[in-house]
This record gives C-alpha cells, sequence and structure tokens, in this order.
C-alpha cells in the first residue's frame, strides 16, 4: 500500500459550480493523505495542457473520471480536452487489460449513460446525492487507501486433507472440438508454465487440421468455380474455421508474453505450406493458404500491440517467404497477396481489410471474443499494426537508400506503390485516433520500427512529410473515386501524419 496515493482527476468544465465541487472533492483527498493533482492547481499560465493530462494520467496511481452529462457526452463524441484524456485512458486500458486504475465518479446521470463507453462496465462511486458526499467521500478514501471497510476473511485449509490437486496439470481433451475450446486449455496450460501438455496440444490439433483442410477443398472446392464477393468470403471463413484451434493457441502464447510461449512464427510457415495442398486450379482456391498466413499474421500483429510486444509483431512480419523464383526471398510484409490482396478475397486488398476488420461480424469468431473482448479493442489493436508496418515500411526504403523515389511528384493516376495497404485509414476517426495513442504510448517500442533498420530518427522525419503527401493519391486510385479517399484523408491522416510532433 502506497502511504500518499497519487490521484489525477479528470473532469470537464462544466459550470463555475461544478468546479468548486471537483475542488472541494479534491481538497478532502489531500486532506486525507491523497495527493490530488487537480488542473485548478497544478497547471499554470504558460504550460503544455496536452502534456499536464498525458503525465497525470500515466504517472498516478489511480484516475478519478468525474462523469457528469456534459463530459459523457463530449468523451463519447471526441470533443475537446475530454477527448484527448479518453484516447490517453484507452491507450492505458489497451497497454492494461482489467486494470482498475480508472474510477468513474458519477456526479449527475439524467441519461442513460452514466458514463463514457471507453470506461465500459467498470464499477463506479455515486456522488450524486449531496446529502451522501462524507459516507461516499470516506469509501473513496478507504479505496484509495486500500483499506476496505469490510476485509476480505482468510482462506483456510480444506477440511478434506487427503484431497490434493495437481495445479502444474492440465487435462487435454481427447478431441478439441472448436477455437474456443482451444484456447481456453492454452490458456490454462500456459498459466501453469506447462510447455510439455502444450506441444502435446498441438501435436493433438495440428493433423487432423490440416488433413481437414485438404480433404474439405476436394470434397467442396475443386471442380467448382468460384463465385461473387459473398461466397468467397464464406470460403475463406470456412478455411479460417477448421484452422481456428491452432490460430487460437498461438495468440494466447503471444498474449502470455512469456519467453517460451510467445514466439508463434512457425504456425505461419505451416499454413503457406500445407502438406498435400493443391497446387492447381483456380486461383481464389489456390491462395486460400496465403489467406490464411494474412488473416494470421493480422491477428498476431493485433495481440502484440495490444500487450506491448512490438518486437514480436516485427519478428514475424520479417520472416523471409522462401520463393525458387526470386534470388531474394521476401518479407511477409513485402508479400501483396499476405498483405490483403489474396485472390481468395477479390481483386482488391480493400475485401482483404474488410474481412479482417469485420471479423467480429463472422460467425464462428466467438474466439476472437475471448482473446480481445470487445470489438473496440480489436479495431484498435489492428490499426496500430497496419499504422506501425506502414512507418516501417518508410524505414526500409531509407535504409536501403531509396528515399530518393520519395520525392516524385506522383498523383492519382500514377500513386506510390505501398507494400502495406493503406486501407487501415477507412477506419472511423475514433478507431484511428486509439491507435496511434497506443503507438506514442511506447516511444522506445516505436523507436524500433526504424532503429532495428540502423535507420536514426532524424533521417525519417525528414522523409515523413513527402512519406504522407503519397497517401492521398494511392486512397484515391484504390478506393476509386476522389470524394471518399479525399474525406478518409480529412478524417485520419492527420493523427498519423503527426506522429512525430506528437512522440
Amino acid at each position: 500500500m502506497v502511504d500518499n496515493p497519487k490521484v489525477f482527476i479528470s473532469y470537464s468544465h462544466d459550470s463555475p459550480e461544478h468546479k468548486r465541487w471537483v475542488s472541494e472533492l479534491a481538497a478532502r483527498l489531500r486532506h486525507n493523505g491523497i495527493d490530488a493533482v487537480l488542473d485548478q492547481w497544478d497547471l499554470g499560465l504558460g504550460d503544455d495542457v496536452t502534456r499536464f493530462m498525458e503525465r497525470g494520467i500515466v504517472n498516478a496511481d489511480r484516475v478519478l473520471v468525474i462523469c457528469t452529462d456534459k463530459y459523457v457526452s463530449k468523451a463519447n463524441a471526441g470533443e475537446g480536452g475530454v477527448d484527448y484524456e479518453r484516447m490517453i485512458i484507452n491507450a492505458e486500458l489497451v497497454q492494461n487489460l482489467g486494470t482498475d486504475k480508472f474510477i468513474p465518479i458519477i456526479r449527475q446521470a439524467s441519461g442513460k449513460a452514466k458514463t463514457p463507453t471507453f470506461l465500459g462496465t467498470r464499477v463506479y462511486a455515486d456522488f450524486t446525492n449531496d446529502n451522501q458526499f462524507d459516507a461516499e467521500c470516506e469509501k473513496l478514501i478507504r479505496e484509495l487507501h486500500e483499506m476496505p471497510i469490510i476485509e476480505k476473511p482468510p482462506l483456510g485449509k480444506s477440511p478434506f486433507p487427503s484431497v490434493e490437486l495437481d495445479t502444474q496439470l492440465t487435462d487435454i481433451p481427447d478431441q478439441v472440438e472448436s477455437a474456443s475450446e482451444a484456447y481456453k486449455t492454452a490458456t490454462k496450460l500456459v498459466r501453469a508454465g506447462d510447455t510439455l501438455g502444450w506441444r502435446q496440444l498441438i501435436k493433438q490439433i495440428r493433423p487432423k487440421v490440416f488433413k481437414d483442410l485438404v480433404q474439405w477443398r476436394q470434397d467442396e472446392l475443386d471442380g467448382q468455380e468460384p463465385g461473387d464477393k459473398k461466397q468467397l468470403v464464406q470460403v475463406v471463413d470456412k478455411a479460417v474455421e477448421i484452422v481456428s484451434p491452432l490460430m487460437a493457441i498461438a495468440l494466447v502464447g503471444v498474449e502470455s508474453g512469456r519467453e517460451e510461449f510467445r514466439d508463434q512464427k512457425s504456425l505461419l510457415d505451416d499454413l503457406l505450406n500445407v502438406t498435400g495442398w493443391n497446387r492447381s486450379g483456380y486461383e481464389a482456391w489456390v491462395d486460400i493458404p496465403s489467406a490464411l498466413g494474412y488473416v494470421y499474421h493480422g491477428l498476431h500483429g493485433s495481440i502484440s500491440l495490444s500487450t506491448n510486444q512490438m518486437d514480436i509483431a516485427l519478428n514475424l512480419s520479417r520472416v523471409k517467404i522462401p520463393n525458387p523464383y526470386i534470388t531474394k526471398p521476401p518479407q511477409v510484409w513485402e508479400r501483396s497477396d499476405l498483405m490483403g490482396w489474396a485472390n481468395s478475397f477479390g481483386p482488391s486488398c480493400i475485401e482483404g481489410w474488410n474481412y479482417l476488420a469485420n471479423a467480429y461480424e463472422g460467425e464462428g469468431w466467438e474466439w476472437l471474443r475471448l482473446i480481445f473482448g470487445i470489438e473496440q479493442e480489436y479495431r484498435t489493436a489492428l490499426v496500430a499494426y497496419y499504422m506501425a508496418l506502414n512507418i516501417h515500411e518508410l524505414a526500409s526504403i531509407i535504409a536501403s537508400g531509396q528515399q530518393d523515389t520519395l520525392n516524385r511528384n506522383f498523383n492519382s493516376m500514377s500513386p506510390f506503390g505501398f507494400n502495406v495497404p493503406l486501407t487501415f485509414m477507412s477506419e472511423e476517426q475514433g478507431i484511428n485516433q486509439r491507435a496511434t495513442s497506443v503507438l506514442l504510448h511506447n516511444p522506445e517500442a516505436l523507436a524500433e520500427l526504424w532503429t532495428s533498420l540502423n535507420v536514426r530518427r532524424e533521417q525519417i522525419e525528414i522523409s515523413w512529410r513527402n512519406w504522407v503527401r503519397l497517401f492521398e493519391a494511392w486512397l484515391m486510385n484504390v478506393y476509386g473515386f476522389a470524394s471518399h479517399a479525399e474525406e478518409i484523408c480529412a478524417r485520419n491522416v492527420i493523427h498519423h501524419q503527426d506522429f512525430f510532433e506528437k512522440l
């Protein structure tokens, strides 16, 4: 327990009366040994407001979010300083899933939404009744000092001493029927540190998965002509469903962050080189392994970014894919079929992105919810991963000495050929803002995108403006009509282009 816990107070300046109420609450906390940080006291003329908010939230032991109708409305609409604080809080939540750092304080709640959506269903303190102020204050002070009113009773011994539980052993089902079951079993194995059980689980599942995949293609696809986009999505869905138990296990390993489990590059090789796969026939069917590789590295990168493991995401994106016709094997991020252009999705990378971004809406993806929780967190992590790949692509161009190509005056008829598609920019503004915050939250990890290629920050900053200038032409070319591309740029690019000013 911290002697003087540090608390940052986030609120909106609704009225002079409301500011005074917040100040009185903060004063009560300070009188009771809690180091309350409040802009009315700690922010002076000339101070950087955004820096104050960022440091206050990140450095605090707990954050009190004073929720009024106006605060909730501004946070959900993305307005003003409340929006910036929301972005920082979201970044903290993404990096520390399950944290109790943020405490909603309900001051006014005339509408249905008592708290902003980013605080979800967190337990709140009710300060709506001024007559109960002292009682609620006491409960809050006890919570901040970790001195609950009701002490949790100590855990006693089992009254049946002959019954012993071996927590290091996890029962592995004879048959794992779904990705959800595989996820839950793998989670137990990771928590127990049971590497032997982990290998046994994979040995049990892997042969059947790929045998079923090959058999399914022979029975359902060979000889059948590919149909429309809807049918292609259904086909990829079925392929993903078959291999999803292995994907779920691999993502558990990454999510754990433990050295003995987190390196899951081998699954990508398995997916791209399915034993017995027919390499002839319609391209949409032949390319299904590439579509599976695309889905896997997207999910892998997302969980890596959401758990602050940039190095793991980069390692997989840099895996070299052997090609007998190419002297220098391309890395994952350089392979168009692994970046969204696989024929199994259709002719455009837009279909590939939409498939991955909308995975939560598809049937058979309930296991993804076990990993990421709510859809918003998944989309945020996915966009953050592709933003990181976009920065890494620029660093790779600089490392190869080809940055002069960025100085050409490209237009919509001759767009720059990005390896990493910019389709992530089509996501709504709030998602892009949160994704930007995820990357900026850990500057050291972000710097790996260029320092790992021996590129200096000054070099990438010099080329950054020219790099951003190429976005709009690419979007216009891919999305087919200028107005939509311009809308995307106006709505989202500003968050992406200001990385180095915010870093």
